[in-house]
């Protein structure tokens, strides 16, 4: 059995971030990253086609909206992305629809001031520069999704469903919050919430504080549909990098926003976020939803792309890529606190987008999170 000082959970924005960070302020225990996807990205995870390699779409996030001003930690962990290209910011520009189909401004009475970057290639590339940082100390586990939690004596044992797989930690992070979270109940016909199993109620008062905040916590759920258009004329003018839909606009059409992501040969990705109805989600019902929401946001499609006749003539010869389910696309409320994101006693810490601040359910929040729990971590060790 594999032994480590320290396993987390998730390589999202805010576990990457994590060990990235850990790397920069000198952590030197042992660390295991363990991933259920096919590699880094989380909700900024990229999909690749597996019969074409030049085929790859941000699926997720398609980008991340950054303060001017970042903290300092912050900023020298993205900062040799920057340099190496890997993270941009986005040049093309962007636009909404309002209920009535009219193209409108985004917030043209409030400047922001944050920046949209994105990642090169894909957005997954900035998971990647992430971990490019840690040394050879770092072992992933990709494609292995965590079933069970135990926590004997002092340490942890993670194992999947079938146990065949276990690792053995002094310290465990939840970059995700599906371990911790009641949602596991329903979307994966868990009969327990792992986390809560492997530390009963009143044996940690601080855990216990979180685990009551996630109880009552909720999150969006998406349905994405990814199309590949075909070669779209490089030189039209008016394609817009995303188009939004304003609050009205998201009630009629039961989308969020669509997304353009041009490929390294020049055809054009599609991303339609398509919005939940409130369907129960488990493992007998999605096939069924995944069909339904893939003919639906296929069906509003030439309504919303009424302005752009480039794309609606695409859309008649489109391939469909299929659709992904985000089951917690963006945390709406109920924060886990800053001051709980490490829980001595439990020796569990926790970071991600669900972590209270200004920038919660941000791409920004992730990062944040990730760098302040490896400064406490560093300190603790």
């Amino acid at each position: 059995m594999n032994h480590y000082d320290l396993v987390v959970i998730g390589a999202g924005l805010g576990g990457c971030s994590l060990v990235a960070s850990l790397e920069k302020l000198g952590y030197q225990g042992r660390v295991a990253l363990v991933e259920a996807g096919r590699g880094p990205g989380g909700r900024t995870a990229s999909r690749r086609s597996r019969t074409d390699p030049r085929w790859c779409i941000n699926h997720g996030a398609p980008a991340i909206k950054l303060s001017e001003s970042l903290p300092s930690a912050v900023d020298g962990l993205l900062e040799p992305l920057r340099n190496a290209g890997t993270l941009q910011p986005v040049v093309n520009h962007e636009v909404a629809i309002d209920a009535n189909g009219q193209v409108v401004a985004i917030d043209p009475a409030s400047p922001s001031t944050s920046q949209w970057w994105t990642g090169r290639p894909v957005m997954a590339s900035v998971c990647e520069g992430l971990l490019g940082q840690s040394s050879n100390k770092l072992e992933s586990h990709f494609g292995t999704r965590v079933r069970w939690l135990k926590r004997p004596a002092d340490h942890w044992m993670l194992s999947d469903q079938s146990e065949g797989w276990q690792l053995k930690a002094k310290r465990l992070v939840l970059s995700g919050n599906l371990l911790a979270h009641p949602r596991s109940l329903a979307m994966l016909q868990w009969n327990d919430v792992p986390l809560r199993t492997a530390v009963p109620k009143g044996v940690d008062p601080e855990l216990d504080a979180v685990l009551t905040t996630l109880e009552a916590s909720a999150s969006t759920v998406r349905w994405n549909l990814m199309l590949d258009l075909g070669d779209v004329n490089l030189q039209t003018p008016a394609l817009p990098w995303q188009i939004g839909l304003n609050p009205d606009a998201q009630k009629r059409w039961g989308v969020e926003r669509i997304v353009l992501h041009r490929q390294t040969d020049a055809r054009l990705g599609l991303v339609v976020h398509g919005l939940h109805n409130g369907a129960t989600i488990d493992p007998s019902t999605q096939p069924v939803l995944l069909e339904s929401e893939e003919k639906r946001l296929e069906a509003v499609l030439p309504e919303l792309l009424l302005h752009w006749p480039a794309l609606r003539k695409a859309l008649k010869s489109a391939r469909s890529m299929g659709v992904m389910r985000w089951g917690a696309a963006q945390p709406l409320n109920h924060p886990v606190p800053s001051h709980l994101q490490w829980c001595h006693q439990s020796a569990v810490g926790f970071c991600g987008d669900w972590i209270e601040g200004p920038h919660f359910g941000t791409g920004e929040g992730a990062i944040r999170s990730g760098v302040a729990l490896a400064e406490r971590l560093t300190a603790d060790s």
